[in-house]
């Protein structure tokens, strides 16, 4: 009985210390993340234009809860290739303002293949999550790949 309660007890203990691993979220500035991401390897359609998440249309009724953040989409109109990442005190409120966008015309249009089947991947394939206080979106092809040179940047 003694070794079975002894053997429950590590088992219950390595499920805790498991549980309890989970990588912290850094304080960092949203350029950190930028410069991290935006280059040929990460983002190849180039060039790029590189908006203030305040002054992104999507975030006007939100911008008042935006720390900083920065918007990054291709300036060819013709490929989906959207980086959203916004350091906020309320990342709902971020997230539906997201959720807006993804839902809208203008995003949908690339989702019903305007531009190609790559746009139609990057569309289905897209990320929206927080880690934090940090929300991020990204409709690229390569979405997870975006998604871990940002985890690497915030994550302890």
């Amino acid at each position: 009985m003694k070794k079975f309660l002894a053997l429950f007890t590590l088992i219950f203990s390595l499920g805790l210390v498991g549980c309890s691993s989970k990588a912290e979220v850094k304080d960092v500035p949203v350029n950190d993340i930028k410069d991290a991401i935006n280059n040929e390897a990460t983002l190849p359609v180039q060039p790029v234009a590189d908006v203030d998440a305040k002054d992104f249309y999507i975030f006007e009724s939100v911008k008042d809860n935006i720390q900083e953040g920065f918007v990054l989409q291709s300036m060819m109109n013709v490929n989906l290739q959207d980086v959203f990442v916004v350091k906020t005190d309320n990342v709902e409120k971020i997230k539906s303002a997201i959720d807006e966008y993804k839902n809208g015309d203008s995003f949908k249009m690339f989702a019903d293949g305007y531009g190609g089947e790559n746009n139609i991947t990057a569309a289905a394939n897209s990320i929206l999550k927080n880690k934090g206080n940090y929300v991020y979106f990204i409709a690229t092809n390569n979405a997870t790949d975006v998604e871990s040179k940002i985890l690497k940047v915030i994550e302890k």
